[in-house]
């Protein structure tokens, strides 16, 4: 079984190195990783990272790509390279040294799309504290998406959580890439959606288990930007993957959020945030998708 794992670093190098070394420890070695930086300050730290237990491939990108362009590059490459599962770890995880050996064992025979299980936001985590989820839940009309706690996700509105999840080669070949419209958010959504759709398998290991520091990359944005993310995406997620109904009630929800935000601005209540909210569902009617600036 030919495994690649794809991360995305951008200004995080420390992060990414603390992965590097959880998976240099691993005790079946037989895996690769492709680290793909998103034109980083702090590359250059990444770069000098050495080690002759894992065979990494280092990629640089001259611009931001995001979560869903970072990954793109670097799953095409490893595809390139022979890959039969293509695994995405957030750069801000990190596993135990018997993880590739269970993964392995819980991708055998299976063909589609494998979630797992992540022990979030807790620094003492490795030592089993700390919440752990299982799968994101699909709730339309709602600016965020939350993770379920429970290890029963059998119903189909559930989603495999980006920053663990497992993807077998002939998926990309079924239904193509994660869409990097979103840049940001959803797009793991997304892509669970659209396997469904297609009739690929979305199944869950929940004793397999990553560490997680919950958006230890994406809080270096700022609140006020990861609001517009959200809005502009939510609003794309739903008209573009929604059922009938729900497509038609984004655009009195797109009104409602705006008037909602415009009064909060007229009272100079949250000022900054509501002006990201607005100007994410300004992005929306203007299919201003990708990587937004100020």
């Amino acid at each position: 079984m030919n495994i690649s794992i794809i991360t995305v670093n951008y200004n995080s190098s420390g992060n990414t190195i603390k992965l590097l070394e959880s998976l240099k420890n691993q005790t079946d070695k037989d895996f690769n990783v492709f680290v793909v930086d998103n034109n980083s300050e702090d590359v250059k730290k990444l770069m000098e990272y050495r080690t002759d237990e894992t065979n990494i491939v280092f990629v640089n990108n001259d611009k931001n790509l995001g979560f869903s362009g970072g990954n793109n590059v670097g799953i095409k490459k490893a595809l390139g390279d022979g890959a039969d599962w293509i695994l995405l770890l957030n750069n801000d995880t990190w596993v135990e040294n018997d993880f590739i050996h269970r993964l392995k064992a819980n991708l055998e025979g299976k063909g589609g799309i494998m979630g797992l299980a992540i022990n979030e936001g807790n620094p003492n985590a490795s030592h089993g504290q700390g919440r752990t989820v299982y799968a994101g839940k699909i709730q339309w009309l709602k600016p965020t998406l939350i993770h379920t706690p429970t290890s029963q996700v059998g119903y189909p509105q559930v989603y495999a959580i980006g920053g663990a999840m497992a993807i077998r080669k002939k998926v990309f070949e079924k239904i193509g890439f994660l869409d990097e419209k979103y840049f940001l958010y959803f797009e793991d959504a997304d892509y669970s959606v659209r396997a469904r759709k297609a009739g690929v398998p979305v199944e869950f290991a929940p004793e397999i288990r990553v560490y997680h520091s919950v958006s230890a990359s994406t809080k270096k944005l700022g609140s006020p930007m990861l609001l517009r993310y959200h809005y502009r995406n939510a609003l794309y997620f739903n008209f573009k993957n929604g059922p009938w109904y729900i497509k038609l009630l984004v655009w009195p929800w797109s009104w409602f959020v705006a008037v909602k935000q415009i009064l909060k601005l007229a009272a100079g209540r949250n000022i900054e945030e509501s002006k990201a909210i607005l100007a994410g569902v300004v992005d929306f009617y203007k299919n201003n998708y990708g990587k937004l600036h100020d």
